[in-house]
């Protein structure tokens, strides 16, 4: 007797026929498997286990806090994938995140990253997981696992839809929240390298209302010439590496808060670490507009309250400190090519951001 399987009946239905490669997607996986290969020992799982192991020791962290965060790099995504840049979106989205939790003054640790998509296209997939582990190797931490999921009639083939969560620690005295900020403090501007992560559904529009805006030339603030698409196609600026020196005496105590900027602009997210009875007053005209905002601007006819809201218009951090602190944090900035620069003042007030003079657009 043959043991040889019989062909499936005429007209039967496979996984693979309703559109779900496991074959495909086993290959993609055992190569991400090689990418996230690491013999760090605080990794304890073996590939391909059903969940991640990570040795939760902290040498030199006597009060270990952990930091937590999800994040999703938005609607730059489509613009990306679209235009064959699945790299680069990855990147947006680990330098967001690990963003979001060294404000605090964390350290991050491990990344899971979640990928979903319409139809899973192997080199991809292994593209966009090279860079979010090779984004997260640069930053001192470790993608360690996650989950690529294929969902055909959820999402079209060649739509993906990204997004990834970050631990970090944080020396439970050196938590910066903000609670420190106090009247008199100054307000220091760190510079972004473009719209980051933020603004993209304003700038789709400005696309499909004017074809051919992603081929127009742009003259950036270094005075070189870039695309429309290059520059609002720049990953997000990851700043763990200029600030963790910033980190270990906390400038002698003077660093009382980092804001990152995302949507919602400066007024948006300095608010979020303000004290109820200080006030950041912040010089406008004193801004460094980048040109690329200057652009999106004119081109849309976008108010500037709008702008403000909107993008980060050049700062992609601010840095709240005491007087005394400034010049040393602005000169620990400088040799990784970040010019700060300070913008403003805390007063006293009720927790809000208040712009004086104008914007040099």
């Amino acid at each position: 007797m043959s043991s040889t399987t019989p062909p499936p009946p005429a007209g039967s239905l496979s996984y693979e026929k309703a559109g779900v490669s496991i074959d495909t997607a086993d290959a993609a996986k055992k190569k991400m498997a090689e990418t996230m290969a690491t013999k760090d020992p605080r990794v304890l799982h073996r590939p391909g286990a059903f969940a991640s192991l990570f040795d939760a020791s902290f040498p030199g962290i006597r009060e270990p806090v952990l930091v937590m965060k999800t994040e999703e790099p938005g609607s730059k995504q489509k613009i990306a994938f679209a235009n064959g840049r699945a790299g680069s979106i990855a990147y947006d989205m680990i330098h967001h995140l690990i963003d979001d939790i060294i404000v605090v003054g964390a350290q991050p640790v491990a990344v899971q990253d979640c990928i979903v998509c319409g139809k899973l296209q192997k080199d991809v997939v292994l593209e966009l997981v090279a860079a979010i582990n090779d984004a997260c190797r640069q930053n001192d931490c470790f993608l360690i696992g996650g989950e690529t999921s294929e969902q055909p009639g959820v999402l079209e083939a060649g739509l993906y839809i990204l997004s990834s969560s970050i631990v970090g620690v944080v020396e439970k005295s050196k938590i910066l929240d903000g609670r420190t900020i106090q009247t008199g403090d100054a307000v220091i501007a760190v510079p972004s390298n473009g719209l980051h992560t933020n603004g993209y559904s304003l700038v789709r529009a400005l696309m499909a209302a004017n074809p051919g805006l992603e081929r127009e030339i742009i003259t950036n603030e270094f005075g070189q010439r870039e695309t429309f698409l290059d520059a609002i196609l720049k990953p997000h600026t990851c700043y763990y590496q200029p600030f963790k020196g910033l980190f270990v005496d906390n400038v002698g105590g003077q660093l009382h808060g980092i804001a990152h900027i995302t949507g919602g602009g400066i007024a948006g997210n300095l608010n979020r670490i303000l004290p109820e009875n200080c006030d950041a007053q912040i010089n406008a005209a004193a801004l460094r507009v980048l040109p690329i905002f200057k652009r999106i601007k004119a081109l849309g006819n976008v108010p500037d309250a709008d702008m403000l809201r909107t993008f980060n218009c050049g700062i992609g951090m601010t840095i709240v400190c005491a007087p005394s602190a400034v010049d040393a944090i602005v000169q620990h900035l400088q040799p990784f090519k970040l010019d700060a620069y300070p913008i403003g003042t805390i007063v006293d007030g009720k927790g809000d951001v208040r712009y004086e003079g104008n914007v040099q657009w």
